[in-house]
């Protein structure tokens, strides 16, 4: 399951790339990856996903990039910067062409938040250490986001930033852990 969900990822990555060259240039993309390298605006952000390559355990990863990044990063871009702004701003062809996007991640919600509740439920210490995991990760990628938010809402960027953070709490104490 976490292959075909790595798969789905890249799979994401691929779409929003074509996405990126049929609404703009290649010059696009080429743009994206200097922000991506050099705009201080993406720099934290940056830094997290790259010392995520270097983690050793496997579960610790899954809990990272499952539950913290993709549980904040979602919501985030589709549901308060693509639905509640770009759409209203004239972006609703993006919007249609992302809407799978989010569905997508709904579902597959539902995987990741099963397999961390099973691994906790398993002992103390399981649920302990996952939760510590969740907690130091999501800590960092809200810090991480909180320019990309900015960036992407403007003023309203922090506010949406606490309610995405608020809910993935929320899901966590679901699955079982402590926060």
């Amino acid at each position: 399951p976490a292959m075909f969900q790595a798969m789905d990822q890249l799979g994401v990555a691929q779409y929003l790339t074509r996405l990126g060259l049929t609404l703009g240039e290649p010059g696009a993309l080429e743009a994206g990856k200097n922000a991506w390298m050099q705009d201080p605006r993406w720099q934290v952000l940056r830094r997290l996903v790259e010392d995520t390559l270097v983690v050793n355990d496997p579960f610790e990863l899954f809990v990272t990039h499952n539950l913290a990044l993709d549980g904040m990063v979602f919501p985030l871009i589709y549901n308060h910067f693509i639905d509640e702004q770009l759409a209203v701003q004239g972006g609703t062809a993006v919007a249609m062409l992302t809407a799978f996007m989010p569905e997508w991640h709904t579902e597959a919600n539902r995987w990741v938040d099963a397999v961390i509740k099973v691994a906790a439920a398993e002992n103390a210490d399981n649920q302990s250490l996952i939760s510590g995991w969740f907690q130091r990760y999501a800590d960092q990628a809200q810090a991480a986001l909180a320019p990309v938010a900015e960036m992407a809402l403007g003023a309203a960027g922090a506010e949406a930033l606490l309610a995405v953070r608020e809910t993935l709490n929320a899901r966590a104490r679901k699955a079982g852990l402590t926060l």
